[in-house]
């Protein structure tokens, strides 16, 4: 009971406790993973999308599996990176994954701030009648990360609390708006077509939107902030993930029942809200409602990937994979120019790229990272402790997954599959005219 009582218990050094390890792990994974995400979801997988969903989560859990053995083994907490480090003699692998997982999440912030500006004129619109010109989006976007930064340089403690507010009242909105969804459904649910897109559909479906889940890496990187770290984390992660695959699937089922597909087609960035608003009981207050979720969803994914990849990218810089600038603390030890550095690039991807351009490059960026820690799990089994089913299986679905989403796109929308490899072959680029390979103590640089 004591130990219980001490896991749940809010720390007062600083350090994360379990009740903002789980709120940091659902606020990574469940922000535009539903409200941006889920028009692409349906229009891919139709009703069997909570498919899609569940057999993402299932994936996710065995990667989380990888992810914890690996970390706890290495005693370090830059993710894929580190594996790829230990695993392959060769630093420009290592650095080039490091390049891949820094652009990644800024991508999936990138995903988060569009989605928050799209929302905030539909609140504007809905909630007080003022039809706002589409040219502000870019700039809502611009703002909210730039108010996230700062949230993130005032310190650990303050980000744990936002966390613990903003992401149980959105585990509750969510999870009641999906029950009252599907308990007042009028039809019958067992009528429903659930594979109107093909038995592949959901598999299709699966690999597109991965990155719904990608942010429970986050609380790797969070690893030195985590209160008894080996108790905490492994149960703040499976406890995170299993929420995310409740909130999903639930979720994604309600909206398959209250939507037509060209409802969806009309909603696509707004699906959910449409969903929503066709509960008898809810109506227009349930879409304002939704809005006003996904405004709060999105900036505390913004908030969490912040939070965690800003560390990241402070580990990689120390050792000498990416540019030495990313690696400097100011006094509290916050990474500083990585907030900066970050924040700023998250903002100008925001408010210049598209929102289904970012989506799939960040599904592909975290397929690929995903794939690596299974792969270096399994090769590890034996030192890290680890049932080699489940790396198997979770290398399985992570590399299937990969040349999935490409083909896709090769067949449906060959510009974006184009740009996502031109950012791969830009960072490969980045990659091999950056020589320096020296890890250093940036304690002891700043001092000099």
């Amino acid at each position: 009971m004591n130990s219980l009582k001490s896991l749940v218990t809010r720390t007062r050094d600083g350090k994360l406790g379990l009740v903002e390890v789980v709120a940091m792990g659902v606020g990574g994974m469940v922000s535009g993973g539903i409200y941006a995400v889920l028009g692409v979801a349906m229009q891919q997988a139709g009703n069997a999308v909570p498919l899609s969903y569940l057999i993402a989560g299932v994936i996710t859990l065995l990667t989380a599996y990888s992810y914890l053995k690996l970390t706890f083994y290495f005693g370090e907490h830059a993710g894929a990176f580190t594996f790829v480090e230990h695993l392959v003699d060769h630093p420009s692998i290592a650095a080039y994954t490091g390049w891949v997982l820094v652009v990644g999440y800024i991508g999936v912030m990138a995903m988060y701030a569009f989605a928050f500006g799209a929302y905030t004129l539909t609140a504007a619109r809905a909630i007080v009648g003022i039809e706002l010109p589409q040219i502000l989006r870019p700039v809502i976007s611009v703002v909210i990360v730039a108010l996230l930064v700062g949230l993130n340089l005032s310190g650990v403690r303050e980000t744990g609390l936002f966390e613990d507010i903003a992401v149980y009242i959105k585990i509750a909105i969510l999870l009641s708006l999906a029950g009252l969804g599907i308990a007042f459904f009028q039809g019958d649910p067992t009528a429903v077509d659930f594979f109107n897109q093909g038995h592949i559909s959901p598999i299709t479906g699966f690999a597109i939107i991965f990155v719904s889940y990608e942010g429970f890496q986050l609380l790797i990187y969070d690893y030195e902030e985590i209160a008894d770290v080996e108790r905490t984390l492994p149960i703040g992660m499976y406890l995170a993930i299993v929420i995310a695959i409740l909130i999903y699937v639930s979720v994604s089922f309600m909206a398959t029942l209250q939507l037509t597909p060209e409802q969806l087609i009309a909603h696509e960035e707004t699906a959910l809200a449409a969903a929503v608003s066709n509960i008898p009981i809810l109506g227009a207050a349930g879409f304002v409602l939704v809005i006003l979720s996904a405004m709060k969803s999105t900036s505390s994914g913004i908030n969490a990937t912040l939070f965690g990849a800003s560390r990241l990218a402070h580990k990689i810089a120390t050792e000498g994979a990416i540019p030495r600038l990313f690696s400097f603390r100011n006094r509290e030890g916050i990474p500083l120019y990585s907030l900066l550095l970050m924040g700023g690039l998250t903002a100008t991807f925001a408010a210049l790229g598209t929102l289904k351009q970012i989506t799939e490059f960040g599904s592909v960026a975290f397929l690929i990272a995903d794939a690596v820690t299974n792969f270096v799990n399994l090769r590890l089994a034996d030192e890290t402790g680890s049932n080699r089913l489940f790396p198997a299986l979770g290398l399985i679905g992570t590399a299937v997954a990969i040349p999935i989403v490409l083909y896709h796109l090769y067949r449906t929308d060959i510009e974006i599959l184009l740009w996502i490899v031109g950012i791969f072959l830009t960072l490969f680029l980045l990659e091999f005219l950056y020589l320096e390979r020296s890890p250093f103590d940036p304690d002891i640089d700043d001092k000099a």
